[in-house]
């Protein structure tokens, strides 16, 4: 299986990329826990009633981490957090927390490793992000 593109002509006048030609990628639909469990349960000794009820519980003991500040980091995934955002005051004393604050989001940073890259320097290199290490690419045949 790969990853779907198809060409898609950049239309925002107001940029420099306006005129160019980008790959756009296509998603073939979605997939849900339900059935990512029954798929998961193939493959192992656990029904998909287990599997769905321990990925559910992973979700709610993540919600509860990051609501006490933790960054959860489920190895070989990534890493969730919670970043509050705000307006900003040009006096300290003027922040007010209710009134300031706009929105709470969850960041997630997928795992991966430094390549050494052509530099040979493991550190300095590019980061491979697990999910997308050895995905191929190909073009849609569609509309």
């Amino acid at each position: 299986m790969s990853l779907l593109v198809k060409l898609k002509k950049y239309e925002n006048h107001t940029k420099s990329s306006y005129g160019k030609w980008y790959t756009d990628t296509v998603y073939m639909g979605e997939i849900h826990t339900t059935e990512i469990a029954e798929i998961i349960s193939k493959n192992t000794t656990f029904r998909p009633g287990e599997v769905k009820g321990l990925i559910d519980e992973l979700v709610s003991e993540m919600k509860n981490q990051l609501q006490n500040s933790k960054v959860v980091v489920l190895d070989g995934f990534g890493r969730f957090r919670l970043v509050v955002e705000s307006e900003g005051v040009a006096e300290k004393e003027d922040f007010n927390l209710k009134h300031h604050l706009k929105r709470i989001v969850c960041k997630f940073l997928p795992a991966g490793t430094h390549d050494a890259g052509n530099n040979g320097n493991k550190k300095n290199g590019p980061i491979k992000r697990n999910f997308a290490d050895g995905a191929k690419v190909e073009w849609w045949v569609g509309e």
